[in-house]
């Protein structure tokens, strides 16, 4: 017969009672867990890794932030600390020694304070994972001297509002993401220093940069800066500065560029892209072209990465005039076509491009006019529209409730049958009742046709959103 033994909550074991005590995530939690009884105190504050990770606010002072490092011992800390008085500096002094045994340290800072990383002079040989946000009105550079010019460990950064000097920071050999992001009258900055100091990582595999500032191009006419392992960059710059087309990024699979177009003149494609994409995506078969009340993005899929260009909108052409010019992507190879957006904002001329394999084409509009535009262009006579002979499938979600669906639908497919390319399927979403007539139509001319009635936006911005 085995009888149930019970423990007493306050004469557990001490290896159980910090064990379970370590899923509290909460600081005040396992403050509150001190207090329950004496034996409970003593076990925990003598449990060096329940003090290793910490949210350091302003209502703390140094007595407080002191305490909590004398129980963490010498094990491993990772702080979070938000800075928003001035009298909250005194507190970081008694962190800037136990840098060297610092894990993950995350500082945010409001502008009313002067900037607490200027106390961080010491080596953080364990340091991993490090983010600065600032909100410092008077724009301070990250001193010469920070952290020791030591962090080998270092393999996240994150610098939101804080500029490096790159000439003269610390080589960091296992940095695996770099994010940087600048705020306006930043001042000039030099994208070469950059990109010349995260070549010496070779672990580099994520980078995100958001400069909207002005930037200086200084590399010289034919000189490439080669990121081995990069696989994913994030960039949004100054296209004055033209310093992508330098770089030789052999292992990127995904790029997102949004470049601020201001005064300056895009004539091609290739005045964006990197020194090797343009290659990659010579086999694109997938595109996306999408509008909204705030910017165009182009999206492309081609072999083995995928670009998304974001440009805010303007008043001139809309940037898919970039791809007049085709040495970058042959639209001959183009399959999958998705198109979205506003005809008022940015039209999508499919008439300039060679859309000859187009396969599966995607429409989701608010405007009918829009959607008569693409349909009408797709005639299969090339006297009429593209001769896009291979276009099986087309999907088109009207968002519209007061005109009826663009009978050019019909038209387009009655004409593809009689030209021997019939429509294999064709899907419309938000479908009402008093279209039934047009869909018996449709079906005359279409292999398969699907129909499906959705509620109608009340904001087509809803779908963008």
């Amino acid at each position: 017969m085995i009888r149930n033994t019970f423990v007493p909550i306050n004469q557990l074991p001490p290896e159980i009672l910090s064990r379970v005590l370590e899923y509290y995530t909460q600081e005040q939690d396992l403050v509150g867990a001190t207090h329950v009884c004496q034996h409970w105190r003593s076990v925990l504050i003598s449990s060096p890794s329940l003090w290793s990770c910490f949210q350091f606010e302003s209502e703390w002072g140094p007595d407080r932030a002191l305490a909590y490092f004398e129980r963490s011992k010498s094990v491993p800390i990772d702080l979070s600390i938000t800075v928003t008085y001035p009298e909250d500096i005194d507190m970081l002094k008694c962190l800037a020694p136990n840098i060297p045994r610092t894990r993950s340290l995350i500082i945010r800072e409001s502008s009313r304070t002067s900037p607490a990383f200027l106390l961080f002079r010491n080596p953080a040989p364990s340091l991993q994972h490090l983010e600065i946000h600032s909100g410092n009105n008077d724009f301070v550079c990250l001193p010469d001297d920070f952290l020791g010019q030591q962090a080998p460990s270092l393999r996240f950064v994150n610098f939101n509002g804080v500029r490096p000097t790159f000439e003269t920071l610390f080589p960091l050999p296992n940095l695996t993401e770099f994010r940087l992001y600048l705020p306006e009258g930043a001042g000039l900055f030099r994208m070469s220093a950059l990109f010349r100091f995260l070549s010496d990582s070779p672990l580099l595999e994520k980078l995100c940069i958001r400069i909207p500032n002005q930037t200086t191009q200084d590399i010289p006419m034919g000189q490439v800066i080669s990121l081995e392992s990069l696989v994913e960059l994030e960039y949004t710059y100054n296209l004055g500065d033209r310093v992508l087309p330098y770089l030789k990024l052999p292992r990127l699979k995904h790029l997102q560029v949004a470049p601020s177009l201001g005064s300056v003149e895009v004539q091609k494609l290739a005045d964006i892209l990197p020194y090797d994409v343009r290659v990659l995506l010579a086999g694109a078969t997938t595109m996306s072209y999408n509008t909204d009340a705030h910017s165009i993005t182009v999206s492309l899929l081609g072999n083995g990465v995928s670009v998304t260009i974001v440009t805010p909108c303007t008043t001139g052409d809309p940037p898919v005039g970039w791809f007049f010019d085709q040495t970058c992507i042959p639209f001959d190879k183009i399959e999958d076509l998705e198109v979205n957006g506003c005809l008022t904002i940015g039209p999508f001329p499919l008439c300039v491009f060679a859309l000859e394999n187009l396969r599966v084409l995607h429409v989701c509009q608010s405007d009918a006019h829009f959607v008569d535009v693409i349909l009408r262009s797709l005639h299969p006579d090339p006297a009429v529209g593209v001769p896009c002979r291979s276009l099986r499938e087309i999907e088109c979600i009207y968002l519209g409730s007061e005109e009826p669906f663009p009978r050019s639908l019909i038209s387009l497919a009655r004409e593809r049958k009689r030209a021997g390319c019939q429509l294999g399927f064709v899907r419309l979403g938000n479908v009402q009742e008093f279209y039934q007539g047009f869909m018996e139509e449709l079906r005359e001319y279409v292999e398969k046709v699907q129909a499906e009635e959705w509620e109608c936006f009340a904001d087509s911005d809803a779908l963008y959103n």
